[in-house]
């Protein structure tokens, strides 16, 4: 068994502890055990491999049988996402997390720790739109080049973690969408085996199909998502699994030469909210504080809505009386999920209601205090007293 280690210059790993001391308690990379999983192989993905991944594609990565890439959708996010690093890392297991552009703008530090364990950091989009759905050419394109652009804006752009690697949110991609990845020197990333942890099915339901699904397939990119809680539960039961099946992980990294031609074409984002949110994390980057004093959002408090939160495209203006508590155009409703702000009467801990069926294209992309005018779901759906 080997483990692999990407260089890092000696600027940007300084940077990257310093950055992930408030992050994880336990920074220093352990020595493999005699026992752990380990990384396999290091496989080198260059972009005239072109999209890969049966689900969408008929073909994937040049695997031997018996060989697995993890991958991770949807973060990062504080807790979850830290305890899928910690898992890994006791397996000595190298990952690579398609992270959403506008989680990046709020958790720059767990992204950074990412990195540094030296995963592969490839995209997911801004917001997680279902670009297959999205007629506006304009909006696709700022989804796909905004979270390049916020993955860039945390890592140094010629760090080894940063990819050109992108998956299209829900696999849903068309003819026209590959060939607009293709022109930004991207390179599509499908599945072959698909864990359903974004599913309502308990942790136990996750780990039965992921080794039946792998079993079948003898081989492949497996999907998971690192802000789940089913995958926070069953990780490191599954990776010993996988040692006990005989399954060996590749950790899969981008030529440097295509990482940097990905970012010389990179289209910034045009959209006012996506651009501010660059700005402020811009900002953010350049003028970080001490470890001591930074703070982390609670990610287990309530989801609440808001109307026009991160719209790609202004919102015509509203008419009298004040519009209810969503934001129109060109007939779609644009809602985003905020965590509520932890205060002295709500304890950060607190619980709230689960995201209901059909809301899985959402993400929690901010945090605001409830007296800003947000409210609970459980509040949006009570009656309204007169």
């Amino acid at each position: 068994m080997r483990c692999f280690k990407l260089p890092l210059s000696p600027g940007v790993l300084a940077g990257a502890v310093a950055g992930l001391l408030a992050a994880s308690p336990v920074l220093a990379t352990p020595e493999c055990r005699d026992d752990a999983l380990g990384t396999a192989r290091t496989l080198e993905v260059p972009f005239a491999q072109g999209p890969v991944g049966r689900a969408s594609y008929g073909r994937t990565l040049p695997l031997a049988r018996g060989e697995v890439v993890l991958t991770f959708d949807d973060g990062p996010l504080p807790r979850r996402t830290h305890a899928v690093l910690d898992a890994l890392r006791a397996e000595c297991v190298k990952a690579t997390f398609f992270v959403i552009g506008s989680m990046v703008a709020q958790f720059p530090d767990t992204l950074r720790r990412t990195a540094a364990e030296g995963h592969t950091v490839a995209t997911h989009t801004w917001s997680h739109r279902y670009l297959d759905r999205v007629r506006s050419q304009a909006v696709r394109r700022d989804q796909i080049n905004g979270g390049l652009a916020a993955a860039r804006t945390v890592l140094a752009g010629d760090e080894a973690a940063l990819s050109p690697f992108f998956r299209f949110p829900g696999l849903g991609h068309s003819p026209a969408l590959d060939r607009y990845a293709a022109a930004q020197r991207l390179v599509p990333f499908s599945i072959d085996v698909d864990g359903d942890d974004w599913k309502r099915i308990a942790p136990a339901a996750v780990m039965e199909r992921v080794l039946r699904r792998l079993d079948a397939a003898g081989r492949g990119i497996i999907l998971l998502h690192d802000i789940q809680p089913r995958t926070v539960a069953i990780l490191p039961e599954l990776l010993r699994a996988l040692k006990t099946r005989g399954y060996r992980v590749v950790h899969v990294v981008p030529a440097q030469a295509d990482t940097q031609a990905a970012l010389a074409v990179l289209d910034a984002p045009r959209a006012r909210p996506i651009r501010l949110a660059l700005d402020r994390l811009g900002t953010r980057m350049a003028a970080r504080p001490p470890a001591g004093e930074r703070q982390r959002v609670a990610e287990e408090a309530p989801l609440l809505l808001r109307a026009g939160l991160f719209e790609e495209e202004p919102a015509p203006p509203p008419p009298a009386p004040a519009p209810r508590n969503q934001s129109r155009s060109d007939g779609e409703v644009r809602l985003a999920l905020v965590a509520d702000a932890p205060g002295p009467a709500r304890p950060a801990a607190s619980a709230g209601p689960a995201p209901r069926a059909g809301w899985s294209g959402f993400v929690v992309v901010g945090v605001a205090p409830a007296a800003n005018g947000f409210r609970s779901v459980a509040a949006a759906d009570a009656p309204r007293t007169r």
